[in-house]
């Protein structure tokens, strides 16, 4: 057991961690400040340090500088979101580790032996990057505050959880950080995916988890990446939305890479065809693109969009390749019958693999049905088409236009607008189906007026 200051100036933090740690066996000497603090380790044989991060007469960062300076100790500070800052120079200057209020007993233990494995060293963590996925600073901010514990990232292998689930929204705070150049947080993908509904505890019951190296699914996000950028930029386009939607399509990607089975088909999509993979990017982006800008900023209904766009095609990697080349208006009544069976090939597809849920699949396979009944596979009326169908649908509608595809070539964002308009005046109540409207959605997603 340890001789461990406590130094924070809220007295009743001070009490709890007392209370926690004399009921470990630890022996407790408290500080109310950064001032006190350094007095009592010059008298005291102290083996062991929590600060708090913000304090009078010496913060928690000007104490840990003095300790690492004077007596390398283990130090333990506490944080949170209003100290990302903080956090990631504490890192640097040799803090061993971190805990996020309020903490628990177990928490406080593990935090503790920690600090004490790695003694005067800064903390190498011990983290695995491919268990966090990276999402954009402002997809924090909501009503409801934080849907999963936060989490920053001071190096490859060491993650600080900043943010608690169900924290309160500093809304300023995040604008303050986008300021200074942070783009991005962290959370845990395991549960992440339960926000956004991606079953990944069933996804490792049916399949092995080790069978496809890490460092290749790595390669494959790469190249996805690049392929997004590279490639689907349309001129006239909000480059802001454009980014927002990438580390969307990111995050989404990165989480379907953890079923093997999902990543084995994203990678057949890929080689199918030369364009098939990156129409399915593009369309996944503008979907997301078009939400965004409706003001959805739910995690699980982003994701919905973001995945329902990357398999709409889907079913398409079981159609031969030159029918898939072949322009529409030149296919036989029977070659059309079999590419109009795309859709429903997607969706069983997709639920033999049981971790996508049902949203995503009936996008699939309804992107191609049209409200007054005349898509295509059951010709349904909008009443009964899932309303995220439309967003899609639209978005696929501009892939094909403005991104070069086979047997025709890119045509400008604005004339794509307009043909589109043109079409959807023939399909669309508008009334009915404000605000879902293909004038609307691509004219605010590209940066358009209307």
């Amino acid at each position: 057991m340890a001789k461990i200051l406590i130094a924070d100036d809220e007295a009743e933090i001070r009490e709890i961690l007392r209370e926690i740690l004399e009921s470990e066996g630890h022996s407790v000497v408290e500080a109310c400040d950064g001032a006190e603090a350094k007095s009592l380790l010059e008298t005291s044989d102290i083996e062991l340090i929590i600060s708090d991060m913000q304090m009078p007469n010496s913060s928690g960062i000007e104490l840990l500088k003095w300790v690492k300076a004077n007596d390398p100790l283990p130090f333990l500070l506490i944080t949170g979101f209003s100290n990302l800052f903080e956090t990631k120079q504490a890192f640097e200057l040799g803090a061993n580790e971190f805990l996020t209020k309020p903490f628990t007993r177990v928490e406080i233990r593990a935090a503790i032996a920690k600090a004490q494995e790695h003694e005067s060293k800064s903390v190498s963590g011990g983290d695995d990057e491919k268990h966090y996925c990276r999402i954009p600073i402002e997809d924090f901010v909501s009503t409801a505050g934080f849907q999963v514990s936060v989490y920053a990232k001071l190096s490859p292998t060491k993650f600080v959880r900043v943010a608690h689930k169900g924290d309160p929204i500093e809304a300023d705070r995040v604008e303050a950080y986008q300021a200074k150049g942070v783009n991005f947080l962290y959370a845990k993908k395991e549960e992440f995916a339960r926000v956004v509904g991606f079953n990944l505890e069933l996804s490792s019951k049916v399949q092995n988890s080790a069978s496809i190296p890490h460092r290749k699914k790595l390669r494959f996000l790469k190249y996805t990446s690049e392929l997004v950028l590279e490639h689907l930029f349309v001129n006239g386009m909000n480059e802001a939305g454009f980014k927002q939607a990438h580390a969307c399509l990111d995050v989404c990607v990165s989480l379907i890479s953890q079923n093997d089975e999902l990543f084995k088909t994203l990678e057949v999509l890929n080689g199918h065809s030369n364009w098939l993979y990156a129409h399915s990017l593009g369309v996944s982006i503008y979907s997301v693109m078009i939400g965004r800008k409706l003001g959805w900023k739910s995690q699980s209904t982003l994701f919905k969009l973001a995945a329902a766009g990357l398999f709409h095609d889907l079913g398409c990697k079981e159609i031969p390749q030159e029918l898939l080349l072949k322009p529409r208006h030149l296919m036989t009544t029977e070659e059309r019958h079999t590419y109009e069976t795309h859709t429903t090939r997607g969706k069983d597809i997709l639920q033999s693999f049981g971790s996508l849920g049902e949203d995503v699949i009936q996008i699939v396979h309804e992107h191609h049905e049209e409200g007054m009944g005349q898509g295509y596979p059951r010709r349904i009326m909008k009443q009964k088409i899932h309303p995220l169908v439309r967003i899609v649908a639209v978005a696929d509608k501009f892939c094909y236009l403005a991104l070069k595809s086979p047997g025709a070539d890119a045509v400008p964002a604005d004339i794509a607008i307009a043909k589109i308009i043109v079409h959807s005046q023939d399909e669309i109540d508008q009334k009915a189906c404000e605000p879902f409207i293909a004038q609307l959605f691509i004219k605010i997603a590209l940066g358009f007026s209307e």
